[in-house]
């Protein structure tokens, strides 16, 4: 189970160019992000900003309904190669994968790509 932990922001490229390139308002640095991942069967991904909290539940290759940082709902299918996770957002590229103890996040939105780099607590 690569991705199973809590892991926690350690640092990040672009997020303001990032989230300008998805028209949404900036709230706060990023500097509070934790990600809560458990991979089994199921996937569950909880992302913890200030005050905001997304949670996400999916099975790789199967169709999903997802949550976007928007608060919009969609469907998509999750995969999972390389090591890889990969989940196609309405407006963005997001990939993951575990190296060591990090989580490397990106996200892709035309030529913007926001880099987190987030070290695994327990």
């Amino acid at each position: 189970m690569a991705f199973t932990g809590k892991y926690v922001l350690e640092s990040q490229e672009n997020y303001k160019d990032f989230l300008n390139a998805l028209g949404m308002k900036q709230e706060g640095s990023g500097e509070e992000i934790v990600t809560d991942m458990y991979q089994n069967d199921k996937f569950r991904m909880t992302k913890f900003l200030k005050d905001k909290t997304w949670n996400n539940t999916f099975l790789i290759g199967k169709e999903s309904e997802l949550e976007g940082l928007d608060g919009e709902t969609f469907k998509t299918t999750v995969t999972l190669e390389g090591g890889k996770l990969q989940i196609q957002f309405p407006k963005y590229l997001y990939t993951a994968e575990v190296v060591g103890d990090k989580l490397i996040e990106v996200n892709s939105i035309g030529g913007i790509t926001n880099k987190m780099i987030s070290k695994k607590t327990k």
